[in-house]
C-alpha cells in the first residue's frame, strides 16, 4: 500500500522543482543574450519559486518526521510501486542545482568580462583631457595652474 499523502507532498514539490529548471533555462538564455533587464526579473520569479520550494520541502520534511520515515529506504518503502515520482524529484533537484551553478559560472564570466573592459577604459583615458572653466573641453596642461591650488 502506498502513502498518497506523501506522493502528493512529492508531486506539488515536484512541480516547483520543474518550474524552477524552467526558470534557470530562461536566465540562462538570457545571461547568454546579454539580456540583463530579463535576468533581474527572472531573478525574482526565481526567488519566489525558491521559497515556495521550500515551503515544500519543510512540509514533506516534517510529514517524514512525524511518520519515522528517515531513511531513503524507508520513504520509497512508503510509496509502494509509486517510487518515481520520488527518483523524479531527486533527479529534478540534481538538474536544478547544475543549472544554477553554470548560471552562477556565466554571470562570473560577464563580470570578469565587464571588469577587463572597464579596466582597458581606464588605460585609454587622457589624463590632459578635462573641462575649462566655462565648459568647454580642453588641454588641462593648458589651463596654466595645477588643480591642487588656488
Amino acid at each position: 500500500m502506498s502513502d498518497s499523502t506523501l506522493h502528493q507532498l512529492l508531486a506539488a514539490e515536484l512541480v516547483l522543482v520543474q518550474q524552477l529548471s524552467a526558470l534557470l533555462t530562461q536566465e540562462q538564455d538570457a545571461l547568454i543574450k546579454r539580456q540583463l533587464d530579463l535576468v533581474s526579473q527572472l531573478i525574482d520569479t526565481k526567488n519566489i519559486t525558491l521559497q515556495n520550494l521550500e515551503q515544500a520541502s519543510k512540509a514533506r520534511v516534517s510529514y517524514c518526521v512525524e511518520r519515522g520515515l528517515q531513511s531513503v529506504e524507508q520513504i520509497e518503502s512508503s510509496l509502494g510501486e509509486q517510487t518515481a515520482i520520488w527518483h523524479d524529484l531527486q533527479q529534478g533537484a540534481k538538474l536544478a542545482e547544475i543549472m544554477n551553478r553554470t548560471n552562477g559560472q556565466l554571470i562570473k564570466t560577464h563580470e570578469e568580462i565587464n571588469q577587463h573592459f572597464m579596466n582597458a577604459l581606464a588605460q585609454q583615458r587622457n589624463e590632459d583631457l578635462g573641462y575649462s572653466a566655462d565648459g568647454r573641453l580642453s588641454q588641462l596642461s593648458a589651463i596654466g595652474r595645477p588643480f591642487d591650488r588656488a
